[in-house]
């Protein structure tokens, strides 16, 4: 987008949608008739869009405290600055204060959004990165890892922790993304994701939720649980395996109302070490 060109109020946006959902005020009219769409086809989608939000924060920060990694980057992040929940940067502080977390997105309306909070965006450093999942490079290559205030902050040599909290379910290939993200990324790194599943869900409800994000500018792509375990392929697949947000954590004991009327399943899963390599232990990676 061209700077100062103004921004399409007239058409959804996916996150202003999400915004609404999760208790924000960064929405409009536009955003809010759409996310109600949604929810007379199901009604439980606000909950099921705070407890995947809440699945992010906590599958990362146990990510961070397990393997020892102190590089989040937390990608489709969102308009999420004045949502009242934690978000993935609160939750992983809450663990290692020092740890680097950076927020990428390519949605012109959350970048336009983080530079009016922090008018420093600018400079590359402080606010969202610019950077498409289904374009890696734009991430692994973005200029703003190059800031001044991230020196020795960011190694992409070493494991890190990425988050993909209902991104994939926008992207058309959401398998060459994860292709893409074991050719880039250290052994040892660990993915987060989770995805709209249409298992066990009425089609009329999975049709009626599409049709509402076509009315906005993105499409939304519901798919089968085998179909998402699928993109764990080439990763070790970490307990409790892929399971509905709401019941995900390692030791069991995070367990909430699983809802009839959506679903959204998630994971992690850490990059192995190459055949024929010497294992890193989990105690050598926060050296």
């Amino acid at each position: 987008m061209t700077p100062g060109l103004a921004l399409d109020f007239t058409q959804a946006s996916r996150a202003r949608v999400y915004n609404f959902f999760l208790g924000g005020k960064s929405w409009t009219e536009v955003d809010r008739e759409t996310a109600q769409a949604v929810i007379r086809t199901s009604p439980d989608a606000p909950a099921v869009a705070r407890e995947n939000f809440k699945f992010a924060g906590r599958a990362a920060a146990w990510a961070v405290a397990e393997f020892g990694i102190r590089q989040v980057f937390d990608i489709g992040v969102g308009i999420v600055d004045d949502v009242p929940l934690d978000s993935v940067e609160t939750c992983v502080h809450h663990v290692n204060p020092d740890a680097m977390v950076l927020a990428f997105d390519h949605d012109e309306v959350v970048l336009t959004h983080a530079r009016a909070l922090r008018p420093g965006y600018g400079a590359g450093f402080g606010g969202v990165l610019r950077g498409d999942v289904t374009d890696l490079d734009t991430i692994f290559d973005n200029p703003g890892l190059r800031h001044p205030d991230l020196a020795g902050r960011i190694d992409l040599s070493r494991p890190a922790v990425v988050v993909l909290a209902a991104v994939l379910h926008f992207v058309d290939d959401p398998a060459a993304v994860m292709a893409g993200l074991r050719e880039r990324l250290a052994p040892g790194s660990v993915v987060v994701l989770s995805h709209a599943t249409s298992s066990h869900i009425g089609e009329d409800r999975v049709g009626g939720m599409t049709a509402a994000y076509e009315r906005g500018s993105s499409s939304i792509i519901f798919r089968e649980e085998e179909a998402i375990a699928a993109l764990a392929d080439g990763w070790d697949l970490l307990p409790p395996g892929l399971t509905d947000v709401q019941l995900w954590s390692p030791d069991g004991t995070y367990q909430q109302e699983v809802y009839e009327t959506v679903r959204v399943v998630g994971m992690a899963a850490v990059l192995p070490q190459a055949p024929g390599s010497e294992e890193v232990p989990h105690a050598a990676l926060a050296s």
